[in-house]
C-alpha cells in the first residue's frame, strides 16, 4: 500500500501497513470505508457486550480488535512505533 496521506492524517509506517490483511487498497479513501466498516461491526459488538469490567487492558485490547481486526492483522495490541 503506498499512497498519499491526507492533512492531518496520522502517517502509517511501513510495518503498520504490512498488517493490511486487504492488499488491493490503494487510496486511503478505501482503507477508510473499511475500517468505517469494521468499526460499525465493532459498536454492534460493543452495544451486545454485558461485561462492566471495561476499564482494563485486556477489554481495551479486545475493544481494538473487534473495531480494526478485520482490517489489521496487528488490531488489539499494543504500536510498536511512537505516534503524536
Amino acid at each position: 500500500m503506498n499512497f498519499e496521506e491526507p492533512d492531518g492524517a496520522t502517517p502509517l509506517e511501513h510495518e503498520e501497513k504490512e498488517g493490511l490483511k486487504f492488499k488491493h487498497i490503494t487510496t486511503r479513501s478505501q482503507l477508510d470505508e473499511l475500517e468505517q466498516a469494521n468499526i460499525s461491526s465493532g459498536i454492534l459488538w460493543l452495544s451486545r457486550n454485558k461485561s462492566t469490567d471495561l476499564l482494563n487492558e485486556h477489554f481495551v485490547c479486545l475493544l481494538h480488535k473487534k473495531l480494526f481486526g478485520e482490517v489489521w492483522k496487528w488490531a488489539g495490541s499494543f504500536r510498536k512505533t511512537e505516534k503524536t
